[in-house]
């Protein structure tokens, strides 16, 4: 075969002028000889460059993994001549020695890694960037970008790609763009994602967290697509609120104004919120399971005993009576007057702005009351629950919260 020649005499020259010019003395040549030289190497190169293409664009899939090496191993061999070229002529020209001695300093990087593509239409606006970017936007030669594009393009999943192919790198990375970039599959994959994603009763980070991800995942490739996603929040969030487990739901419609379209990234950013203080043990000095730490106690004293407890109310058991329902929903709670639900609240160590144990108001992640705006729940608001309706109380007792639970009882 003409090329396999071609190609074979390239490489043999390449190589005498590799040997030539390692073994270069400094000054032994000026700089017009140098740069001769360094002429004829690139031009054999070219001459390679242009047979292995030839080679590569015709052969079946078991060869090219052996041109791949020959590619590998010459490459070193053209590298290193045209370095030890190019030092040479720095070397002789005058305007370099007079000045000051040259300071190399070589950094080797390691190469990038080309991610790979299984053949889902999801995963295709990823894969496409970033092998633009490492590859296909490059100066590589053709044959080195068609070896890439295999080795990244699953010929399982994508039976294109490992076929007998008569056309080159071009005509393959077309045929992939005109069978994946296909707007109008991508935008209703990318949106199905989002519809369809499994509404879970977990309360837990891991659950939050799976949701907060795989809607920025969806909406940022339809915004790479340059559809207007940033106007979309009047329907995507009620969409996503109902994917909520229903106490996250309940937290987030408290947290919520009740005439304004809340925002998705609001949304968003209280589920980050949400999990994160899902995930955080709260420690407290109280009645609880005692341990000692021996880090804690000092030499020659008293050991120091640190209590620390979690309390966690169990989705539908009463805080207050114990009882087969929520406190929201308890008879006894609901039928007291403002001061004895403050005291109640207080008997069971009850969070002020939730209702639940094992944190107190300032750590609770949820809403404020919906009749004054306060850091309290709407069940400890004195203005709902204002005894005499014509009685006028414009607002609630300030501090009367803190007060409580900091233990004063002059409420």
């Amino acid at each position: 075969m003409a090329e396999l020649n071609l190609r074979a005499s390239a490489i043999k020259a390449i190589k005498r002028i590799h040997d030539r010019v390692s073994g270069f003395q400094q000054g032994a040549f000026d700089e017009f000889h140098l740069e001769q030289e360094l002429k004829s190497l690139s031009a054999h190169y070219a001459r390679f460059v242009t047979n292995h293409d030839l080679l590569v664009g015709n052969a079946a899939n078991a060869e090219l993994e052996a041109h791949e090496k020959l590619w590998e191993g010459f490459k070193g061999i053209y590298n290193n001549a045209c370095t030890h070229l190019n030092r040479a002529i720095m070397g002789a020209k005058p305007s370099q020695s007079a000045v000051m001695p040259v300071r190399e300093c070589e950094v080797k990087l390691e190469p990038l890694a080309i991610p790979t593509f299984d053949g889902t239409m999801q995963n295709w606006l990823a894969f496409k960037d970033v092998f633009e970017l490492l590859v296909h936007n490059t100066d590589y030669p053709e044959a080195y970008k068609l070896g890439k594009l295999r080795q990244a393009v699953s010929a399982s999943a994508v039976p294109l790609v490992g076929s007998v192919y008569s056309g080159g790198y071009a005509d393959l990375w077309k045929a992939l763009k005109e069978r994946f970039d296909n707007r109008r599959q991508l935008a209703e994959t990318h949106v199905s994602r989002l519809l369809n994603i499994k509404p879970t009763t977990e309360d837990t980070p891991t659950a939050l967290l799976f949701i907060v991800d795989t809607v920025h995942e969806s909406l940022r490739a339809l915004h790479v697509m340059g559809l207007p996603v940033a106007e979309w929040d009047a329907v995507v969030v009620p969409i996503i609120v109902s994917k909520l487990p229903i106490t996250t739901q309940r937290e987030w419609n408290m947290s919520c104004s009740p005439t304004e379209i809340p925002s998705l990234d609001e949304l968003l950013t209280f589920l980050g919120q949400r999990a994160h203080s899902l995930s955080t043990t709260v420690v407290t000095w109280g009645n609880g399971v005692e341990f000692t730490s021996k880090s804690h106690q000092r030499a020659g004293g008293p050991s120091r005993a640190v209590r620390s407890h979690v309390v966690s109310a169990e989705e539908g058991k009463c805080t207050y009576c114990q009882g087969a329902h929520r406190i929201m929903k308890c008879a006894r709670f609901l039928v007291m007057k403002y001061e004895d639900r403050i005291t109640a609240a207080k008997t069971a160590r009850l969070c002020f702005n939730c209702l639940k144990q094992g944190h107190s108001a300032r750590q609770c992640p949820s809403g404020n009351c919906r009749h004054c705006g306060r850091k309290h729940n709407s069940l400890l608001c004195r203005e709902s629950l204002s005894q005499n309706p014509s009685e006028s109380v414009s607002t609630c007792p300030e501090g009367a919260v803190t007060a409580i639970a900091s233990g004063n009882s002059n409420l």
